[in-house]
């Protein structure tokens, strides 16, 4: 016999759709707890019910008539709001953030966290996975500890942006979906024939992305990390890019190897970009673009940074014009992340 176990609250609901389309079996009782109501499920007229997807229809019954109007399903701030109640969900629930089939949440409580990773499952078809942040990132590769709260237990993503698709581990690579509008932009700043450089590359959004955008371009891809390099080397096959060479080790070491060699070069790394300016200096031709990526204060980001970049350059014989700046993003209450695109022309 094929069955559904109900909480009471939805039982009315979904009694009612059942009930509707015949598919309860009169042969059996319905029966119940203090918490649920289980309802005995016969074969349909063509004979052959699927639970699944009995309980698929019968769940989007209830979300329906309990949230008339919601079209494709019930928002899961609001099926959180319906479990813990206004007050107790704004003290202890935020978003998330979504990798492929992986969520990725920062709850506030341990019951909060379970409470949003069930509601997410429950209303996001494209969602399989529920992990939170065990930590902010750190260490040498930057990388993030992450803990599995529930659905198929997993950690390697398959994610797609701006038409490129890239798969990790996200427990042993950097990646962020927050730049995803930079690695757009710059992308279609990249002229054809220009050579670019990418500094701490990790598993290739930045260069891939240029690449598929700028076919006759010449990337250099530079990662420290071996597994992101190893996730790299695979998302430059997966995305079928030939003009992207991936170079394994330590962008101060390797940029010897590259002398004079960018038209651009992109620095994503907030925290510590400055102490590599002079490899960017040694890999820019004549005249280059740099798109530096730094951590400030809000109050004064851009004239602390555009400020030491310029005295960094004239000490070494090098004109600076910035080019354009942005936000990219808010990183702490006082903190935030921005972008200097400027131009070096080294004048000897």
């Amino acid at each position: 016999m094929l069955g559904i176990k109900v909480p009471k609250r939805m039982a009315e609901n979904v009694r009612k759709y059942l009930a509707k389309r015949n598919l309860i079996d009169i042969n059996y009782r319905i029966i119940s707890n203090d918490k649920f109501i289980y309802f005995p499920i016969g074969m349909d007229a063509r004979g052959n019910a699927s639970l699944s997807r009995i309980m698929k229809l019968a769940f989007a019954s209830f979300v329906e008539r309990s949230f008339p109007g919601s079209g494709k399903g019930i928002n899961y701030k609001d099926m959180l709001k319906n479990k813990l109640g206004n007050e107790e969900y704004s003290s202890t629930v935020k978003g998330y953030d979504q990798l492929g089939d992986i969520a990725i949440i920062e709850p506030k409580t341990d019951k909060g966290g379970r409470a949003l990773a069930k509601a997410l499952l429950a209303t996001k078809k494209d969602i399989r996975t529920v992990l939170a942040k065990g930590g902010p990132v750190s260490g040498r590769y930057r990388t993030r500890r992450y803990v599995y709260i529930a659905g198929r237990k997993n950690f390697r993503a398959l994610y797609k942006e701006n038409g490129s698709l890239f798969e990790f581990d996200l427990k042993k690579s950097f990646f962020s979906t927050r730049l995803a509008y930079e690695r757009n932009r710059i992308s279609k700043l990249v002229k054809d024939g220009e050579s670019v450089c990418v500094m701490f590359a990790g598993v290739g959004p930045f260069a891939i992305e240029i690449a598929k955008a700028n076919k006759h371009a010449n990337i250099v891809a530079i990662e420290l990390n071996k597994n992101a390099y190893k996730d790299m080397m695979h998302n430059i096959k997966l995305n079928k890019v030939l003009n992207v060479v991936a170079e394994l080790g330590d962008v101060n070491k390797v940029a010897s190897k590259y002398e004079r060699f960018a038209d651009r070069i992109v620095m994503p790394l907030p925290k510590d970009a400055y102490g590599f300016l002079d490899s960017a200096a040694k890999m820019a031709k004549k005249r280059c673009i740099v798109h530096y990526y730094a951590f400030g204060n809000r109050s004064n980001a851009y004239e602390e940074h555009v400020n030491a970049l310029r005295r960094f350059f004239v000490e070494r014989g090098i004109k600076l014009r910035v080019l354009f700046k942005r936000v990219v993003r808010q990183y702490s209450p006082s903190e935030i992340e921005i972008v200097v695109d400027f131009l070096i022309t080294k004048l000897q």
